[in-house]
């Protein structure tokens, strides 16, 4: 019977939508154009997102699992996928952008940019030079060559020769007429130009005098940019990024206990203040879950549908690109669909939370680098409800 339990911690229990075609007809799923193949013949929307993960199309198995997903349930799952990529800033925190650092490369410095990237480029293999035997030995086929040419030379009849060398003066003439200068003449001085450093270069060439020019114009343009990314990103405070985001995860916590008017509103204000953060982005994903847009208002205005599963989707996708981190893009999509997984077939939810009185991020990170388990891969550990038997 071992086979006939499969469907074990893998079935999927709080979701809105069973099949494609509802996810697609009533919450605006769009499948995507590059996979549409194998979505061909495809009923069950569960049953396509394992389908998807088994080809480790996990971004694309998440994007479905989170528009089938009740919305309180795919508003936590987005809370878990915020709280693991919190875990890997903790053991590797992302480097910040210091647009003062850019600047033009000198000389020197574009020097040991090349020296560091190739130490062997720039000092090519010296020459050998020759000795005295060798010299012996050149000069000696040079006159071996010289005597094989005059015994070649006392077999051609004399007419003849003397036609050719005529025939071959008047083409150098000829190419004297045109080029001002006598072929043979040309190869002496060629000769000789060898024997100097064809690498000489001219300190008064128009290109190191244009160097200086090109240079304050290039600064002034660094400048430019500086002044404007300045403008339009404002300087990052620690401390008030560190309440912003806390404050949108107490938001959350609150809409996911109790999804009511008040909360839902305060999850908006909240969002609006860090919109380009994960947290603040989740705490409108909130917003938008509970489904009226003035919550406070005499009226309903309904949400848009696939607005909510959207700007989820956007979540994931800027918790995957985040600089810093212990994993990549792709096992972050990864750990999410498990994340998501865990959540939707019920396993991990907010009601063990409710009973301690404390939120999962809350809690302090515990060190657990030998456990086992592979969720602590990043060194630090949340406390997850695992109901037994499952």
């Amino acid at each position: 019977m071992a086979d006939k339990l499969d469907w074990m911690n893998k079935h999927l229990v709080l979701i809105r939508y069973v099949s494609l075609k509802d996810a697609i007809e009533k919450e605006g799923y769009k499948t995507p154009a590059d996979l549409e193949e194998l979505f061909d013949g495809a009923s069950g929307a569960e049953d396509m997102a394992f389908k998807l993960a088994g080809l480790e199309l996990y971004k694309a198995a998440n994007e479905l699992m989170v528009y089938i997903a009740h919305r309180r349930a795919a508003v936590w799952w987005g809370y878990r996928c915020v709280l693991s990529l919190m875990e890997e800033l903790r053991q590797n925190p992302a480097k910040e952008l210091d647009v003062d650092s850019f600047n033009i490369p000198s000389r020197e410095e574009l020097k040991a940019q090349a020296l560091a990237f190739n130490p062997d480029w720039p000092t090519p293999p010296p020459i050998p030079e020759a000795t005295p035997e060798d010299i012996a030995k050149i000069n000696e086929n040079f006159a071996k060559m010289e005597a094989d040419y005059q015994k070649a030379k006392a077999t051609v009849n004399p007419r003849i020769l003397k036609l050719v060398q005529d025939r071959m003066e008047a083409s150098f003439q000829l190419f004297k007429s045109a080029h001002g200068i006598h072929p043979l003449e040309q190869l002496k001085k060629l000769g000789e130009a060898l024997k100097t450093d064809p690498y000489k270069i001219d300190p008064n060439s128009p290109i190191f005098q244009q160097e200086p020019i090109l240079r304050a114009r290039m600064q002034a343009e660094v400048a430019g940019i500086k002044d404007m990314v300045k403008s339009v990103i404002p300087p990052k405070v620690p401390a008030r990024q560190k309440k912003l985001r806390d404050n949108a995860l107490d938001a959350v916590y609150r809409w996911v206990a109790a999804p009511g008017p008040e909360n839902s509103q305060k999850c908006l204000d909240i969002g609006n203040q860090c919109a380009d953060s994960p947290a603040g982005l989740l705490s409108l994903c909130a917003f938008w879950s509970f489904g009226d847009l003035m919550p406070m208002g005499e009226q309903i205005v309904h949400t848009p549908a696939g607005l909510a599963p959207n700007g989820l989707n956007s979540l994931f996708l800027m918790c995957a690109l985040s600089q810093g981190g212990t994993r990549k893009p792709k096992e972050r999509f990864a750990e999410y669909f498990k994340l998501g997984l865990e959540v939707l077939r019920g396993a991990d939810n907010w009601e063990p939370y409710l009973v301690s009185g404390k939120a999962p991020h809350q809690e302090e990170p515990s060190v657990n680098v030998q456990s086992p388990n592979p969720d602590a891969e990043t060194g630090f550990v949340y406390k997850r409800w695992k109901p037994q038997g499952i």
